[in-house]
């Protein structure tokens, strides 16, 4: 307020001295107009200090919030870095006095979606600007950045100058990458997962029907595969998987691409499939070159391939249906010993009759109670500590047990594990309150919940109106849930998950790394703890020279807890991995190196008869 004041009492002396020589020239007008015009010299000395002072305070912000301050003016084109920005991108001088000399420095693949959005924040079809891209830095480096702005715009709107920052974010784009190339490639072979090729496939089915070309697919089983890692041990298991990989992607055409669909599974993708060329050609050579003894160091393996074929547009005209037939038809191959090529036909589809059956059994199940739940421990690297439990389903058929992995996707499919979930709550809780009842403590127990039960609106209600008619506190249960919960766009998960976190249940992010890992979802999901999935693990130990996967498991820990995340590592079996996993800081271990699934009995036998009160 004093500097106006003051500055208007120049002006008015100066113009009062300027009047008064023009009236009555003189010694005292004389001396007025000096003394205002010194005054006026004195006071524009003082606002270019009180500028610098700000100019300065401002870059210290900039410097203290690690980011960088622009100035631009899209008519003049004229460009104004400051100090710090220089700095993010190793530069010294500034030598960056227009848009195009800053363009320069833009990766090239970035230039237009980079022109893009300041394009639209002008023209204002934006509200602010934001851009993510990467800049050319003095080591010669592309560094992310993320720049953002707003447009200062005269009375009709028109933008005259933009100011703006930026944040150098490389380290959390480099993070997002390999997170990225988790959730799409094998960590075992390097290979494309199934999550790509599911990509693949649709934009080679898109792209076949424009051109009116076909394509196959080729399901790849390896056969007896079994027998190898029960022999010879998983290590010898997970060498043959990673010799027949790398032996078939190098000798596959141009016009094929080897995926790893899970396990002993592999898919080849041949698009385009040429007119007058047999996809039976590339299956024989294939099977052939599988069939050749594999060097392994002590031993040598001899295996096969049960191979399966459907073709675009002969057997479906979509990707999930071209899949199914595929694996019907490898199927057939292995019914009849292995060591075969199948096409897919009409008549393999009776295979969806058996499944059709399996689901009848299973409504059976459920109505006579066949369903067991048996705990698997959960206890703290550091010390082995109990700190928890989880929950897992067991199905017993008469003298026979279905395992996990074949009932629990066709109760996904026809819709069954709605009300089996129910029952795995309902049981749960019921667990819970008969050791609370006879043992002084008991750990949290964790359940699983489908992506499916999600789509009716009462999960969440089921599950904490059953801990209020059991009289349990909510800190007694977690569950646990994976990635795709947030891809169904028919459920409203989010919330629900979100209510069950506010009334104080954990909720664990399970098999992560084998689904998207989008940092974006982690930061959707209101998620306590980080479960690693068990095919990292598995690889996390190797011998020496060998491509692990201790790189992937270390930036997965590391950036969980940055996000006060825990993390539990699932398949722990040897005492080198733990070893690894305390090292990589990882807080708790659930896998057969403690204990299997135990029923009720033997899990309250082992873990909770002598646990005391402290």
């Amino acid at each position: 307020m004093q500097r106006p004041l003051l500055a208007a009492g120049l002006l008015l002396a100066a113009a009062t001295g300027l009047l008064l020589n023009l009236v009555q020239p003189g010694l005292f007008s004389s001396a007025l107009l000096v003394s205002a015009g010194l005054a006026l010299l004195w006071l524009g000395y003082v606002e270019y200090q009180h500028f610098r002072s700000i100019s300065q305070a401002y870059d210290l912000a900039m410097q203290a919030a690690h980011d960088g301050f622009w100035n631009w003016n899209p008519v003049t084109k004229k460009l104004q870095v400051g100090s710090r920005l220089l700095q993010i991108l190793g530069y010294r001088q500034d030598f960056l006095p227009d848009t195009h000399a800053w363009l320069r420095l833009v990766h090239p693949d970035d230039v237009a979606f980079y022109n893009r959005a300041v394009a639209r924040h002008i023209k204002g079809e934006t509200d602010h600007f934001y851009c993510e891209y990467r800049v050319l830095a003095s080591d010669g480096q592309y560094r992310w950045i993320a720049s953002r702005g707003l447009a200062v715009r005269d009375g009709r709107g028109t933008a005259y100058q933009m100011v703006g920052s930026v944040t150098d974010i490389t380290e959390r784009r480099q993070h997002q990458e390999e997170l990225e190339f988790l959730a799409q490639h094998d960590v075992l072979t390097g290979l494309p997962n199934r999550l790509l090729f599911a990509e693949h496939l649709q934009a080679a089915i898109t792209e076949g029907r424009e051109q009116t070309h076909r394509l196959a697919v080729l399901f790849i089983d390896l056969d007896r595969f079994k027998n190898i890692n029960d022999t010879l041990g998983h290590r010898a298991g997970d060498q043959m998987l990673q010799t027949v990989s790398m032996t078939l992607r190098a000798s596959l055409p141009a016009n094929c691409r080897l995926y790893r669909q899970g396990g002993d599974e592999f898919i080849v993708l041949i698009n385009p499939l040429p007119a007058g060329t047999d996809a039976m050609d590339i299956a024989l050579k294939i099977k052939e070159q599988i069939t050749e003894p594999i060097a392994g160091g002590e031993n040598d393996f001899f295996t096969s391939a049960s191979i399966g074929v459907s073709l675009f547009p002969d057997d479906a005209g979509d990707g999930e249906t071209l899949l199914r037939h595929a694996d019907t038809a490898m199927y057939a191959a292995k019914a009849v010993g292995g060591n075969a090529i199948r096409f897919h036909t009409a008549q393999m589809d009776q295979r969806v009759s058996l499944r059709m059956s399996l689901e009848t059994r299973l409504r059976k199940a459920l109505q006579e109670n066949q369903f067991e739940l048996y705990f698997q421990p959960q206890v703290a690297a550091e010390d082995g500590r109990l700190v928890g439990a989880e929950a897992l389903l067991r199905w017993h058929d008469g003298d026979s047990m279905i395992p996990p992995d074949q009932f629990i996707p066709v109760a996904e499919e026809c819709g069954l594990i709605v009300p089996i979930g129910e029952w795995v709550i309902a049981r749960a809780v019921g667990q819970i309150a008969e050791w609370r009842n006879r043992h002084a403590l008991v750990p949290p127990i964790a359940i699983n919940l489908s992506p499916r039960q999600f789509w009716r609106p009462s999960v969440s209600h089921c599950i904490l109106d059953a801990l209020n008619f059991a009289g349990l506190p909510t800190s007694v249960l977690e569950v646990e849930i994976t990635e795709s919960v947030v891809l169904d766009p028919e459920g409203d998960s989010i919330e629900q998950l979100g209510r069950l976190r506010e009334a104080g249940i954990g909720i664990a992010l399970d098999d992560f790394g084998t689904g998207y890992s989008s940092l974006s979802y982690l930061q959707r999901l209101p998620v306590g703890v980080l479960k690693i999935d068990r095919s990292f693990i598995k690889s996390l130990v190797v011998d020496e020279g060998a491509a692990g996967s201790e790189p992937l498991v270390r930036a997965i820990i590391a950036m969980a807890h940055s996000l006060s995340l825990k993390v539990v590592a699932e398949g722990v079996e040897t005492p080198e991995q733990l070893q690894a996993l305390r090292y990589l800081g990882c807080d708790i271990i659930q896998g057969y190196l403690f204990s299997r699934p135990l029923a009720p009995g033997e899990f309250a036998e082992k873990y909770l008869v002598d646990r005391k009160n402290p």
